[in-house]
């Protein structure tokens, strides 16, 4: 005859309740909790008694007493990301909440990736190395996710639309695991407050990137790319020291205009398919997702995990030839603001300085050197005249022929395809006041 504790027993309760909830704050005498099992947060001693009752507990008074009665550990405000680790990571004696969750799919080395291999060829090219490169990089990170992150970037552009560098995106988040992947639409998340919860995986993946934006976020490319700690501020947080483990894979529709001539951090190449027609692009991907979801993911995470690595991860990235095409070929960063502006406001032809105030203020232009910019980004000087009842300095396209009219009636102007348009419907007023 053997004396085991029925299940219902208050230490067996209290034991089950221990296990699975933590204590995340203290305010007086009360408590509140976080819950292993659902990740759930804030929770009250009310829901632990709950439980206790749904465990077998009858009596309501014994329930509170359990609880009251139980020790909980304590679970530290800092979240970390620790892949390969428990939900619930012990260092230095503290309890910390783990970002990190196992992948859903499961290595299957004995599967063949080739077609995953095939599609990289399709769309990187089959020459001078650049899919082995791009696979062993991947690979390390499979096969050493605690390991420090290699000091490199990529970018992958391509005027084309539907070659599947979001497909390329999604494989990487399934393969590695929700959590292991960042994604932002856009590169405004990457500098700012907050900005340092973005880099706190394995991946983070900027789609739609556009990066002729300034030095101020190339500078914080490179510094977040280069380093695996950063000493910042993050949302919610006081400035503290943060772990940074994320590789930047940004995908985009043009080529960098950013880059430094001696950058050593970006892996650039174009992703395009050679595929001719929507129809045959749509059947190409449709066939490749269907292998994707029939086993293909299990066969790239098993080549991930058992490729035998050539590259050096830890070396500079290799030149390519849209690397070199694109440092030769980068243009002032604050003349690439103003076209950008010029480009999302196509319709305006007549500007002043005043409407590239956010472009000054996020390049430190000074004024001095302002209409020189101006002047890289195709703009000339037309000249002081009334418009309306105000008076303004004058900004045309150089290809544009501004016509004067009589005294009072304003200017027109003659596009490049002959047509007219008056002032009032190609002047813009649309960041206040003058």
């Amino acid at each position: 005859m053997t004396n085991e504790m029925p299940e219902n027993h208050p230490n067996n309760v209290g034991n089950l309740l221990a296990a699975r909830f933590m204590v995340e704050k203290y305010s007086g005498s009360h408590r509140s909790f976080y819950d292993r099992e659902t990740g759930q947060q804030g929770l009250l001693p009310m829901h632990l008694i709950g439980v206790a009752m749904a465990l077998g507990v009858e009596d309501l008074e014994e329930a509170k007493k359990i609880v009251r009665l139980q020790y909980f550990l304590p679970l530290s405000p800092a979240i970390v990301y620790r892949p390969n680790k428990p939900d619930i990571v012990h260092e230095k004696g503290l309890n910390s909440m783990n970002l990190w969750r196992p992948s859903e799919v499961v290595p299957e080395p004995t599967k063949s990736a080739q077609k995953f291999i095939d599609h990289l060829q399709d769309v990187l090219g089959a020459d001078d190395g650049r899919v082995d490169y791009l696979l062993d990089m991947l690979s390390y990170r499979y096969q050493n996710q605690t390991a420090p992150k290699p000091h490199i970037a990529f970018y992958f552009f391509g005027e084309q639309g539907g070659a599947g560098k979001s497909t390329f995106a999604e494989t990487l988040t399934k393969v590695f695991g929700s959590t292991a992947v960042r994604t932002t639409n856009t590169v405004a998340g990457l500098t700012g407050k907050g900005s340092v919860d973005l880099w706190s995986r394995t991946f983070l993946v900027v789609e739609e990137a556009s990066l002729a934006k300034g030095t101020a976020l190339y500078d914080e490319i490179k510094s977040y790319t280069g380093s695996d700690y950063t000493h910042t501020d993050r949302k919610y947080a006081a400035v503290g020291m943060h772990h940074t483990p994320a590789q930047l894979f940004m995908l985009s529709n043009r080529p960098p205009m950013f880059l430094e001539p001696e950058d050593r951090r970006f892996f650039v190449a174009r992703w395009q398919l050679g595929v001719v027609g929507a129809e045959e692009r749509a059947a190409y991907f449709a066939e490749y997702r269907q292998w994707l979801n029939d086993g293909g993911l299990e066969a790239i995470a098993g080549l991930f995990s058992t490729r035998e690595i050539v590259a050096d991860p830890y070396k500079n990235a290799p030149e390519t030839t849209e690397k070199i095409t694109a440092i030769e070929s980068a243009i002032d960063p604050t003349v690439a603001a103003i076209r950008d502006w010029l480009e999302e406001h196509e319709s305006v032809r007549l500007v002043t300085m005043k409407n590239f105030d956010d472009v000054w203020r996020e390049h430190g232009t000074k004024s001095n050197a302002r209409k020189h910019k101006m002047a890289e980004a195709g703009l000339q000087f037309y000249g002081r005249t009334k418009l309306g009842d105000k008076q303004y300095s004058v900004y045309q396209y150089k290809d544009d022929v501004v016509i004067a009219a009589g005294y009072g009636h304003g200017l027109s102007v003659q596009l490049a395809d002959g047509s007219h348009k008056h002032w009032s419907d190609v002047f813009f007023t649309g960041l206040g006041a003058f």
